[in-house]
């Protein structure tokens, strides 16, 4: 058996109070499997400083540097102290030829070293930028992430991570539908949420001084080829934070159509309606007539409603009129909609974590074994590299030596060679030459007299 971690929070709503929370436990750190990486061989001779100044020298001379030194340096961190010059090393290694051979411990690695040092804002820096450093969660390390971030009571960094999972469109892990439900929930219904920093952007803001002028920002023009036309894909080029928690609900509560009936369609409701698809909410009203649906998430809905700044708008007038109806047409259950998910979450974990404590534990001792084998499959190829150099190099040496000991029997042949490689550069045409002056020798010159 394993032992659930359970920590005690009171959170009233609606007149109900949640006395208990259950996330993932202790146990799903899998931390003696992910420590005894550090005991292989590979890891243990390392230095993480002489391998530094190794990959940093490589990437300025030659560009290139295998996965598997980036791998190396990535899985030997245990603090923050390289944090940084691994995400740098791995943006350029993105931009090598090499970066298709990336290894999975790499990304996870990457991912644990940001959890473990709390560097909560860099991590959705890193996960943001998908073409910069390429790195993805993959189901354990989201809930890794998503657990420690609800925890930690960073519920905008939780439903950052949920919006990022929801763009790779895969929520087939219950565990991480749970935790990314409640991330996004207990954000949306956060009376003071913020924009999401990372999709913010920074200007620099001018201080005005007394006596002068405020100065105008500088233009910068870039001369393009040619101009795209304007598309907007609903999906990767969303920027908007509303909207793209909004997209995120309406994904958690179609996965969870099937499972339960009331948290997929409050959650999908929900979701439509701060993505501001208010046909769409109108006509999953329409259809839904007569089911059940949270009373806590309708109070959502209309605050919701109530922030939005374009009000003129004819489907939001529609929608506000079917919202007054709703309470009519549908059932309302009074249970805390926050319960509804954790129970969802203790169900999940309950049923899942031992099983994948299990597999990532397994997974982790892949990944040293792996490593070794790339490892050793890169020293052979520098081996058989450097041996085909050593030969060229040999066969040159021996050719120098031969023409040394029978110059004299050959000294016709490389004359002859030599005079092949001379370059004849043929003659220039200055134009067509003039005939010489011809001097006449009786000529008289005129005879100068002087002038009164």
């Amino acid at each position: 058996m394993w032992k659930i971690f359970t920590h005690h929070n009171r959170y009233v709503a609606s007149g109900l109070s949640l006395a208990r929370r259950t996330f993932l436990s202790d146990a799903y750190q899998c931390r003696d499997a992910w420590n005894a990486r550090l005991a292989t061989p590979i890891l243990e001779r390392i230095n993480l400083d002489t391998l530094y100044y190794d990959l940093e020298q490589r990437f300025q001379q030659k560009q290139k540097v295998s996965a598997i030194d980036i791998d190396i340096y990535a899985n030997k961190l245990e603090d923050d102290t390289h944090i940084e010059e691994v995400a740098d090393f791995l943006y350029k290694f993105r931009l090598t030829e090499e970066t298709s051979n990336m290894l999975d411990s790499t990304h996870h690695a990457l991912v644990r070293n940001y959890l473990d040092s709390k560097c909560y804002g860099q991590l959705i820096e890193v996960l943001n930028n998908r073409i910069g450093y390429g790195v993805y969660l993959d189901d354990y390390s989201a809930n890794l992430t998503l657990d420690q971030l609800i925890k930690e009571k960073e519920f905008r960094y939780a439903a950052r991570v949920a919006t990022l999972l929801a763009l790779q469109e895969d929520f087939s892990n219950p565990i991480t539908r749970a935790l990314a439900l409640y991330s996004c929930y207990r954000y949306a219904k956060a009376p003071d949420a913020e924009h999401f920093e990372d999709l913010t952007p920074v200007e620099p803001q001018a201080t005005e001084v007394e006596g002068q002028k405020k100065k105008k920002k500088e233009e910068i023009k870039v001369r393009v080829k040619f101009l795209r036309n304007e598309f907007f894909d609903d999906h990767f080029d969303l920027t908007d934070s509303q909207l793209l928690l909004g997209k995120t609900l309406v994904e958690l509560g179609r996965s969870y159509s099937g499972a339960g009936d009331l948290i997929g369609s409050s959650c999908e409701l929900l979701g439509l309606t701060m993505y501001k698809k208010y046909d769409q909410a109108m006509a999953f009203a329409k259809q839904h007539e007569g089911k059940e649906l949270n009373e806590e998430v309708l109070q959502t809905i209309r605050n919701t409603l109530e922030k939005e700044s374009n009000k003129e708008d004819e489907k939001y007038a529609a929608f506000c009129e079917m919202v007054d109806k709703i309470e009519a047409r549908m059932k309302l259950n009074k249970v805390s909609f926050e319960k509804l998910i954790l129970e969802q979450v203790n169900k999940s974990v309950g049923a899942l974590e031992k099983q994948q404590i299990e597999a990532q534990a397994k997974l982790y001792t892949d990944w040293c074994n792996l490593r070794q084998q790339r490892l050793d499959e890169e020293l052979n190829r520098m081996q058989r590299a450097k041996r085909l150099k050593d030969v060229e190099q040999l066969a040159i040496d021996m050719e120098k030596e031969e023409q040394k000991l029978w110059f004299f029997e050959n000294e016709d042949k490389i004359d002859l060679q030599i005079d092949s490689k001379r370059v004849y550069y043929p003659k220039r045409w200055f134009g067509k030459k003039k005939k010489p002056r011809t001097v006449d020798v009786d000529y008289v010159p005129p005879e100068v007299r002087q002038r009164n």
